[in-house]
């Protein structure tokens, strides 16, 4: 909810927003309201004590297939009010290249009777069927950055991993390539400081294995930061930033500050990942040896690392500002209620 919060803030200039959440409620003063809700867990499924849906003109539901009791509303033609979709249009969980037909057919059935859909990249298009697609808008996904700046000309002294410490990221990679990387580099040379920025049940393993491959020195453990002016001094001297496995919205707050991102090709992902193209705003890598040319390209050569970071940035101004995913989002709820009110 809290990442959320600036994109409801900013809808809320133009219109009148209630968020519907499982709590606890945002601390602060907002201009959009909030409903904390309970939810009971069915098997697989989530219902939601939403209570009333009367009064309100634009129903926005997350495109989750858990959230079952949401996905017959747009078959409901008594409805009094615009009914859309938003999300990332396939199932994320083993990343985006592994959509299965039968889910996406259902998906894509249910969202051709919806008055809009927002996705947060284009990747999903191919899946869903023409009626559908007449409706859609990409959107896009991305994280407030209130102190947005081209860092990509500092002075870099570390690779950064910034994000929960679990599984899914696939931090043993790193630590592993990275130690090979160690031993790449010659002596007293290039970028030889990994910092780690987030904590999580992996946090004791991952101390363990940096001993083990005797990297203790050359990893840093920060833990968790919020504060967004500690943030932004990890990211001036970050050369790049790293998650092997997984990449979300660290992808654009990474581009804000001018810092290239590097991933998997098909990571666990919402589609943030797709922002990167790889060789020219950071690198896609399919093996642990292609990870290791990617860091000994960065840490290695200060211009390479600033080249990829300019272009991060460039692509960042263009497409991933919030205010342009506000203004893509306020196009989509309005186009809804005009197609629902035909």
């Amino acid at each position: 909810m809290h990442y959320r919060a600036p994109l409801f803030e900013r809808l809320s200039e133009w219109n009148d927003i209630t968020v519907i959440h499982r709590g606890p409620e945002l601390p602060g003063i907002w201009r959009f309201s909030q409903k904390v809700v309970g939810y009971q867990k069915i098997g697989p499924f989530d219902f939601v004590e939403s209570g009333s849906l009367t009064g309100i003109d634009i129903l926005v539901v997350m495109q989750n297939l858990r959230l079952i009791q949401y996905w017959l509303l747009p078959l409901n033609f008594w409805r009094k009010y615009a009914f859309v979709f938003w999300g990332i249009g396939v199932s994320s969980s083993g990343g985006l290249a592994r959509e299965k037909s039968l889910i996406s057919r259902v998906r894509g059935f249910c969202s051709s009777f919806a008055d809009g859909i927002g996705f947060y990249s284009a990747h999903p298009l191919p899946f869903y069927p023409q009626k559908a697609l007449k409706k859609a808008v990409v959107v896009g996904n991305s994280v407030e950055s209130p102190n947005s700046e081209n860092l990509a000309y500092c002075c870099k002294d570390s690779f950064l991993f910034i994000g929960s410490l679990d599984a899914r990221k696939g931090l043993p990679v790193l630590f592993r390539t990275f130690a090979q990387y160690l031993d790449k580099l010659p002596t007293d040379s290039g970028i030889r400081l990994l910092r780690v920025v987030g904590d999580g049940p992996l946090r004791k393993e991952l101390e363990n294995l940096a001993t083990t491959l005797k990297i203790s020195k050359s990893v840093r453990f920060e833990g968790a930061v919020t504060d967004a002016e500690v943030k932004k001094r990890f990211f001036s001297v970050a050369a790049a930033t790293v998650s092997p496995l997984q990449a979300g919205l660290s992808v654009a707050e990474s581009f804000s500050y001018g810092v290239p991102f590097i991933t998997h090709r098909y990571p666990v992902s919402g589609g943030e990942y797709l922002s990167i193209k790889d060789g020219e705003n950071g690198f896609l890598f399919e093996r642990e040896e292609d990870l290791l040319a990617s860091l000994l390209k960065i840490g290695a050569d200060p211009a390479e690392s600033a080249r990829l970071g300019n272009n991060a940035y460039a692509f960042y101004r263009e497409n991933l500002q919030m205010s342009q995913y506000a203004e893509r989002f306020n196009t989509l709820l309005h186009e809804s209620y005009r197609r629902f009110n035909k």
